[in-house]
Formats: C-alpha cells, structure tokens, sequence
C-alpha cells in the first residue's frame, strides 16, 4: 500500500508544541530527583513523621508548591476572573463555585479527621481526573487543529487509554490497603479493601485500551492520517502515568505528574491569552507589564524621583529583552504574586485552629492542605469549564497561519524559552 504522507496540525509550532508540551515530561522526574538528593530513600513510602524521607518529602512538596504548582493553580484565575472575555461565557458559574469550594474544604477539614481524611481522597482523585482531563484538552485542540473530525471511536480509545494508564497500580495499592499520602491512608482504602477483581478489571482495561491505542495507530500511519504531535503526546503520558505510579512514596510520584501537568499549563493559559488577544484585538494588560511600566518610567519627566526613574527604565528595558515582548515573564510572576493568598490561609487557619485533629497522622499538614485546596480545587472546578473547550487553543483562520506543517501563527521562540 502506497504510504501518504501524514497532514498535520499543531497548536502553536512544531517546536513549541514537542518542547513545551511533550518533551517536558522530563521535568515530572524532578520531585522524586529532588525528594532523593535532599534525603529521601528510594523504597521508602515517607510516613513516619521526623525522619529523614519524611522531611524530604515536605520540602519536595514545599518546592513544586512555590515554583510551579501554585503558580498553575493560580494562573486559572488569569482566564477566569481576571480575563472579561473568559469570563463572561460562564460567570455566574465560575462564581458561585469560588465561593462554595472554599466553605467545603474548610468545612471537611475541620469537621473531623474523618472528613479530613474524605477530603484528601476527593483531592487525589479530582487530581488525577484533572490532570488527564488536561491532556484530552489538548488532544481535542490538535484534532481541531488540522479540520479533521475524530470520529467517537477514535476519540473512545484516546480518552480511554489516557485514562486507563493511571489507575492500574493505584487501585492495586488501594485493594491491599497500601494507598498512602505521606502518613495518611486515604479512604478509599478501607472502602476498597480486598476487592482485588476491581484490580485486575483496571489492569484488563488498561492492556486493552493500549492494544487498541496502537491498533488505531498503526492504521492511521498506513492511511498516511497519523496526527504525529497528538499520537506522541498520548504515548508519552500513557507512559509517565502508568510507570510514576510503581514508586513507593506515592506522594511524591504524584507530584511528578503535577509538574508536567503545570509546566504544560502554563505554557497553554499563556498561548491561550495570546490568543484572546488575536482574535479581540485587545491587550490583557498583565500580559504587557513591562512594556507598559517602560512607556511610563519613559514619560515621566520630574527629575526628583531621577534615579529611581533611570532604573525602572533600564530594568523594565532588560525584562523586555530577556522576555522578547511576549508576555510570558510578567505572566508568570503575576502568578507567584498571588501564592501569599494561601500562606495567609494557612497562617490564620493555624492560629485560629491550634492542635486540629491531636496528632493524627498528617494532622500536622492540615493546614497547608486548607491552604492549598481551597483555591486548588476552585483551579479544579474552573478547568473543568474551560476544558470543555479546545477551540481556545486554536486560531480561527487556520489555512492562512498554518499551511500543512510548520509555519508559526506569531513568532516562534523564544516565548516560553526559559519559563
């Protein structure tokens, strides 16, 4: 059979697409990398509080927290609240559930430890849901991106081997009981206990999606239809999610998977407000802090603030260069400004809160836990929303920006070059 050749479509650029969203899986290794070097023991679970993988692990999580995972986390509020064209779609929505998740954490968090307990379950679970629902996401954009409908089956055993790829050893650790955050066990456990057919049901599932996932592949690249991004893009994750998994400090693993997770995210909330700005023909001012604190150092004439003036000048002038006028560093930093919201949470909650739980086992985090879930699951609930639509990630007139392969839709790097 004549082999055709494949007719592709990208997001972004053939290059921005495979660094920043497939090749940067490399980076879902650094937490266990880190959780080693700065003590940890490679088979143990790091439950037992004080000693040395223990204190790694919290310092690991610490870590991924203030550099990329809060950032993430606060970054949907850049598309949601802080962005009109966003967020008139679905306000009164994105609303309501700021304001609800909150009492819902807090209110599982301090009921009891029972709750609390119930409240860690629901995070992981909502995590890992979040997390793969973020690469169907883009794997909807890339079948958007090329004018090609996916038919349902196609699109049946995409979701369904991304899915499927996490949960098999998770849910054997669950059945034995073994399901373990640090020192907490979760829920699930107790409620799974012995249920060791729901295993093997996962790991059945999981081998059939897989040989589906290559049967539909190989099919494609005959009939010269592989879409080469997406296809790479599934492999990869199938991979990292199934693999991550078999790592005893389950904890620690997961945050393996959240930093790919937030790298990828940040990446595309920046593209996504590029966007925006394309087809609205107006600028997000976060989008353009240095730029616009330039222009007005620039302007200002008074000589009594000289040197101050002079400086903000030269500095804003540096960020513009280091940043090529895209965005992505003033994007970015917006983001950390906002982590202090969750260090206060957890200041107050703390004092307002002394000794919640007695020293049950992970008590001592409960507060970092109100801190962080509060606004990670309004992240959660939001990107389930904005999920919903791939066409964010894709330009309208795609024939004119992007004939057959690679031609970029503005200029390629280096936007996110040192993100």
């Amino acid at each position: 059979m004549a082999m055709r050749q494949p007719v592709q479509g990208w997001i972004y650029h053939p290059r921005w697409d495979i660094t920043f969203l497939i090749l940067s899986f490399i980076v879902a290794f650094t937490p266990y990398a880190a959780y080693l070097a700065f003590g940890g023991n490679l088979f143990d679970n790091a439950e037992t509080v004080g000693t040395s993988a223990y204190n790694a692990r919290v310092f690991t999580n610490t870590l991924v927290a203030v550099f990329i995972g809060g950032p993430h986390m606060y970054a949907t509020f850049t598309r949601t609240l802080m962005d009109p064209v966003v967020f008139a779609r679905k306000k009164y929505l994105y609303i309501f559930t700021a304001i609800a998740v909150p009492i819902f954490v807090f209110s599982m968090a301090i009921i009891s430890y029972t709750t609390y307990v119930w409240l860690l379950t629901i995070f992981f679970g909502m995590a890992s849901v979040h997390a793969l629902h973020q690469i169907m996401w883009i794997s909807g954009a890339y079948d958007l991106s090329r004018n090609r409908a996916a038919t349902m089956f196609s699109k049946f055993i995409d979701y369904g081997v991304v899915f499927a790829s996490l949960y098999p050893v998770p849910i054997w650790k669950m059945v034995n009981g073994n399901f373990r955050i640090g020192p907490v066990s979760l829920a699930i456990n107790d409620l799974v206990y012995g249920w060791n057919w729901l295993a093997y049901a996962a790991w059945a599932f999981f081998a059939v999606m897989v040989f589906l996932f290559i049967a539909k592949s190989v099919r494609e690249w005959r009939l010269g239809t592989l879409h080469r991004g997406k296809t790479l893009l599934i492999f990869v994750t199938v991979n990292v999610m199934f693999w991550m998994m078999f790592l005893p400090n389950t904890d620690t693993a997961a945050q393996g998977i959240n930093t790919w997770h937030s790298f990828q995210y940040l990446a595309l909330t920046w593209y996504a407000h590029k966007l925006i700005e394309k087809r609205d023909g107006k600028e997000l001012g976060f989008m353009h802090f240095w730029r616009n604190l330039y222009n007005k150092a620039k302007e200002q004439s008074s000589s009594r603030f000289g040197v101050l003036r002079n400086f903000v000048k030269e500095f804003s002038a540096a960020m513009r260069k280091i940043d090529g006028d895209t965005g992505w560093s003033s994007f970015y930093l917006l983001t950390i400004a906002m982590l202090p919201v969750s260090s206060i949470i957890v200041i107050v909650t703390g004092a307002l809160l002394p000794n919640l739980h007695n020293g049950a086992p992970g008590a001592d985090e409960a507060y970092t836990y109100m801190g962080l879930l509060s606004i990670l699951l309004i992240h959660y609930v939001h990107d389930g929303l904005l999920f919903t639509d791939p066409e964010d990630l894709i330009l309208e007139d795609k024939e004119t920006a992007q004939q057959e392969n690679d031609q970029p839709l503005t200029s390629p790097a280096p936007e996110l070059a040192t993100a």
